[in-house]
């Protein structure tokens, strides 16, 4: 194949995992256009792909960044099921939340913060991810970054391996592995 096939065809497997599966309303189809629902999309089909040990029935998402992405990932995620596991989101969880958390997702609270909280979870079994273009390079185990007009799946094998998380090879088909760089 071409690479512009081969890319076509990556994109068409993107929708149809990550996207498609939230567009169940005319009303979610009007939102897609903003790249916030997009982005919530990634995070609730990045619980499906990935698996890391669970303390409890519930899948617990903590937020740390602005306001109105985490009201619509509340918005969309909270109260949803995935794999018989209940979805809670936490926006601007406190360190005792933090705790309970599996997925932390991260908008650009600034590099020194996010070194900070990347830092705090290193071993912990908690999925980190965000949408700055260095979060996974700096340790974050998922990054969603723009690409053009694309979100680009981002994902650091040895931040995964250092949380005990697994990811999915079909994750990782449709993914970029990037490994770390060293702070400066």
């Amino acid at each position: 194949m071409t690479g512009i096939r081969i890319r076509a065809f990556r994109y068409l497997r993107i929708l149809k995992l990550f996207v498609i599966p939230l567009l169940v309303s005319a009303s979610g189809r009007a939102q897609l256009r903003d790249e916030r629902v997009v982005r919530a999309a990634y995070v609730f089909n990045l619980t499906k792909y990935v698996e890391w040990p669970m303390a409890g029935n519930d899948l617990v998402i903590g937020f740390e960044g602005t306001r109105p992405t985490g009201e619509i990932l509340q918005k969309l995620l909270d109260g949803k099921i995935s794999d018989s596991h209940l979805i809670r989101v936490v926006l601007f969880p406190t360190n005792e939340e933090l705790r309970r958390c599996n997925i932390l997702y991260l908008t650009d609270p600034g590099e020194k913060k996010t070194r900070n909280v990347l830092e705090s979870l290193d071993t912990r079994n908690v999925l980190t991810v965000g949408e700055t273009d260095d979060f996974a390079k700096s340790g974050g185990v998922v990054g969603l970054v723009k690409a053009g007009d694309q979100i680009q799946i981002q994902v650091n094998l040895d931040a995964a391996q250092r949380a005990g998380i697994k990811i999915s090879s079909r994750l990782l088909n449709l993914a970029v592995i990037v490994h770390e760089q060293p702070a400066l």
